[in-house]
C-alpha cells in the first residue's frame, strides 16, 4: 500500500513555494525579490501583460476627450503657427479624433503597442543577461521580468492620471527629473528632448529596474551586481534613444 507523502488538502512543499497569481503581484511590490518563484517551469507572463494592456486602456478612454484631445490639438495648433500643417487639416483631424473611430483607433494602439514595448524589453534583458554576461536566459524568461517588472509603473500610471485630469492635458506632466528643465512656451526641440531624458532618472522607472534586475538574477543565478551594470547601462542606453525621437519629432525648433 502506498503511502502518501502529504496529507489530503494540504499542498507539496513545492506547490506551497509557488505563489499564487495574485500573491505573485503582492510578491512584486511587497518582496520582489521571491516573487520569481515558479516561473522557470510555469509561463505567467500573459497576466501582468493583460493587467497592464487593461491599464492603458482604461486610462486612454477616461482620459482620451479631457486630456489627450487637448493635448495632441495644442500641437497641432502650434503646427499651424509654424507653417507646417493648414488650419483645415487640424479641423479634420480634431474632429476625427471625437468620433468613436479616433477614440477606438486611441485605444487600439495601447493594444498594439504595450505588448511590442515588452517584447522590445524581453530581447534587451534576454541579451543583457543572455549574451553579455553568459547566463543563459531564454527570451521567455526575459519576457516574464519585463511584464511582471512592469506592474510597478501602475502607481505612475494613477498619479498621472490625477495630474492629467486637473490639468486637462498631458502636457507638461514629470515625474522624473524633467520636472527641472524650464519650459517656454511653446517649448522648444532642446528642452522637450532634455526632459524627456531626465524623466527616465524618476522613481518608478527605477523601481521597475530594480525589480527587473531581481528578477533576471533570480531567474538565472547571476550575481544581481553584474545584472545591476548590464541593465542600467541598457536603460541609460534605451532613454537617450528615446529622448532622441523626442527631440526629433517635437514641433517647433
Amino acid at each position: 500500500m502506498e503511502i502518501p507523502t502529504t496529507a489530503p488538502g494540504v499542498p507539496s512543499a513545492a506547490e506551497a513555494a509557488n505563489p499564487s497569481p495574485f500573491g505573485r503581484v503582492v510578491a512584486i511590490f511587497t518582496s520582489p525579490a521571491r516573487a520569481w518563484t515558479g516561473l522557470a517551469t510555469r509561463p505567467q507572463w500573459w497576466l501582468p501583460l493583460v493587467v497592464m494592456v487593461l491599464c492603458n486602456i482604461a486610462f486612454t478612454l477616461t482620459l482620451h476627450e479631457r486630456a489627450i484631445i487637448p493635448m495632441i490639438t495644442a500641437q497641432w495648433d502650434q503646427m499651424v503657427d509654424s507653417g507646417q500643417m493648414p488650419a483645415e487639416r487640424v479641423e479634420q483631424m480634431t474632429a476625427f479624433f471625437r468620433s468613436p473611430a479616433g477614440m477606438a483607433m486611441s485605444v487600439g494602439q495601447q493594444v498594439i503597442v504595450w505588448p511590442i514595448v515588452m517584447l522590445i524589453l524581453g530581447v534587451g534583458i534576454s541579451f543583457g543577461v543572455g549574451f553579455v554576461l553568459g547566463n543563459r536566459m531564454p527570451f521567455r524568461l526575459a519576457f516574464e521580468v519585463a511584464n511582471w517588472a512592469s506592474l510597478v509603473l501602475i502607481p505612475s500610471y494613477a498619479i498621472t492620471w490625477v495630474l492629467a485630469w486637473m490639468k486637462e492635458s498631458l502636457r507638461g506632466i514629470h515625474l522624473g527629473l524633467g520636472a527641472l528643465v524650464p519650459m517656454s512656451e511653446p517649448p522648444e526641440k532642446i528642452q522637450i528632448g532634455l526632459a524627456s531624458l531626465l524623466d527616465a532618472i524618476g522613481p518608478f522607472n527605477l523601481w521597475f529596474l530594480a525589480v527587473a534586475v531581481l528578477g533576471a538574477s533570480a531567474l538565472t543565478g547571476a550575481p544581481r551586481k553584474s545584472v545591476a551594470w548590464v541593465l542600467g547601462g541598457l536603460f541609460v542606453a534605451l532613454s537617450i534613444f528615446m529622448s532622441a525621437l523626442a527631440f526629433l519629432f517635437a514641433p517647433g525648433s
